[in-house]
């Protein structure tokens, strides 16, 4: 049965390893343990008969803003309620926007984002992504919903 709840922190080597096979594909940026315990109350993860099949981040960014973030799982309808759940918990923060950097648009545009460019989101841009050693190769494309 599947099951989506909050992190904790036994769940951390699981999460960490479910998201390696992304960072070397460079879909995600690298996080350490450590990064996710610290960043712990951000997530959502998605459990089936024990054991984390997948997980997603939503961050405040600005008054205005929060960031989807480290969406990691590999059935289309497990992303949708990973989203989802991230949606709500956006909305319950009282924010406008929400964003998301990711390798393909697709299946963030089936789920009502939009097309953006970093641009739109100095305060993302400034804070990581002109400091990433991936900038120069950088692939990722910016999506935005509207809370």
């Amino acid at each position: 049965m599947l099951s989506l709840r909050k992190a904790k922190v036994a769940d951390v080597p699981k999460m960490h390893a479910l998201m390696a096979p992304h960072i070397v594909q460079e879909a995600l940026l690298p996080r350490s343990e450590r990064t996710i315990v610290e960043r712990l109350r951000d997530y959502t993860v998605a459990e089936s008969d024990g054991q984390i099949v997948g997980l997603a981040s939503v961050s405040l960014v600005e008054l205005h803003l929060a960031e989807l973030g480290a969406v990691v799982c590999d059935q289309p309808e497990l992303m949708a309620a990973l989203v989802d759940a991230a949606v709500d918990e956006a909305r319950s923060f009282g924010v406008s926007k929400l964003f998301v950097v990711a390798p393909t648009p697709e299946p963030y545009q089936t789920l009502g984002f939009k097309l953006a460019t970093i641009a739109d989101f100095p305060e993302k841009r400034d804070r990581q992504c002109l400091r990433c050693p991936r900038l120069p190769r950088c692939r990722q494309v910016v999506l935005e919903l509207s809370l």
